[in-house]
């Protein structure tokens, strides 16, 4: 008999959970708490979901992930395939899935329409917003409530009594925020524009840190602490999300802080930088002794080689080795890199198409900094769109880090470089 291909595993799987519904009857069956997925309208890959339990009196916040790794082998030829990926990429135009589009549509994303296998963690907090006890389990869930950002905040915001578990966990979570914040956290609350293509056309959708998309946040950065405790606790070798300790905040940048957007900018550029180790280390700016990515397994390698792990400590199972965990952080690190860089590349190629659909238009902008003086070349904010970008600004003012002044497109070059003089 001949070796599996990609397509064979496929197959298989589907066949798989269409005739038995191939759902383990030994996991913790929560199906009959009220289950909320909260994404975008067009997410695909839906990784994640919440619900809040009364258990004695007391509230638990649970959070459940989708479960790919109860159904692809480790070494497989899906695996493989995703291993090499790293995650998927989202470009304006396309999207590369690392795990099969089949796959995701029909086992593993988290569909409000049948029961699927998660692995979820409930999360029972004392009144300051540190945590009282938790409970990892292999589960079965039904999502109830498939909404959009939109459809949360109105839930949040007019908290029904029949539906009031969303304005409940989002208090929750705030409680929890202000509990890291206490630690030294740093949180930098901004809308951001981001392009989005058309039928080749591309605009800019502004994205506000609503409070639905807070809650998400919150509760995923909740999960990769507790789930970090419990690998380090347990010595299950994972890739770990550090990020180095912060340069500290000069009293020049805390005097910025009228100028917002000014000040966001300078506080990031602070920030140590941030990649996966073997070790549990710090992640500066979350306040947290330890973290890593575990939210989001259908999307990114990381997180689906801690569930591979977690699944085999849950079930007594041989954990894969340390070297070999030491080898797969080498290769996320680089194409993780190679991955952000295609997506970079991506946006500031649409963008310069949105420039040139947009010559001669007028923008309201912040210089945020000078990256060669001489070149006239700088980073300059649009205030309307919510976005920076690399760009040669023309004039002969004397322009200062921070000031405010309105532009105009000129030009657009072979290097992606936008031109622009200032309007007087």
């Amino acid at each position: 008999m001949g070796t599996k291909t990609i397509e064979d595993e496929i197959k298989d799987l589907i066949y798989r959970f269409s005739t038995n519904n191939n759902l383990n009857c030994d996991f913790k069956d929560l199906t009959h708490l009220k289950t909320y997925t909260i994404d975008d309208s067009k997410t695909v890959e839906i990784d994640d979901a919440i619900s809040l339990e009364l258990v004695s009196g007391q509230e638990k916040l649970w959070i459940h992930i989708a479960s790919p790794a109860s159904y692809i082998e480790y070494q497989s030829g899906i695996d493989k395939k995703a291993r090499k990926l790293v995650s998927t990429v989202y470009l304006s135009t396309k999207t590369s899935y690392m795990l099969p589009e089949a796959l995701i549509n029909n086992i593993f994303s988290l569909s409000d329409k049948e029961k699927r296998e998660s692995l979820s963690l409930g999360v029972v907090f004392n009144d300051d917003g540190s945590i009282s006890s938790t409970e990892i389990v292999q589960s079965l869930i039904q999502v109830d409530y498939r909404l959009d950002f939109t459809e949360a905040d109105e839930l949040i915001d007019y908290a029904p009594k029949e539906e009031e578990d969303l304005s409940v966990i989002s208090s929750i979570l705030e409680i929890r925020k202000s509990w890291r914040k206490k630690l030294g956290s740093i949180e930098i609350l901004e809308s951001y524009g981001k392009i989005v293509v058309e039928d080749k056309i591309p605009n800019i959708k502004i994205i506000d840190p609503t409070l639905s998309r807070q809650l998400i946040s919150e509760a995923m950065i909740l999960y990769g602490d507790i789930i970090s405790n419990f690998t380090k606790l347990n010595k299950i070798p994972v890739p770990y999300r550090v990020q180095e300790r912060a340069d500290k905040v000069s009293k020049d940048i805390i005097q910025l802080y009228d100028n917002k957007i000014l000040y966001n900018f300078l506080l990031k550029k602070t920030m140590g930088k941030t990649y996966y180790s073997i070790n549990p280390m710090q992640h500066d700016s979350l306040a947290l002794t330890s973290y890593l990515h575990a939210t989001s397994p259908i999307r990114r390698y990381a997180d689906l080689l801690v569930h591979y792990q977690l699944n085999r400590f849950l079930n007594n199972k041989v954990l894969i080795s340390k070297d070999d965990v030491q080898q797969i952080i080498q290769e996320i690190n680089n194409q993780g890199r190679q991955n952000i860089m295609r997506f970079r590349e991506d946006q500031k190629y649409w963008l310069g198409k949105w420039f040139e659909n947009n010559t001669f238009n007028e923008y309201s902008v912040i210089l945020l900094n000078w990256v060669n003086r001489y070149k006239n070349i700088c980073l300059l904010y649009f205030v309307d769109y919510n976005f920076s970008t690399i760009s040669n600004l023309h004039s002969k003012l004397n322009i200062n880090i921070g000031d405010n002044f309105n532009v105009k497109n000129t030009t657009h070059d072979n290097n992606d470089m936008n031109y622009f003089e200032i309007i007087q």
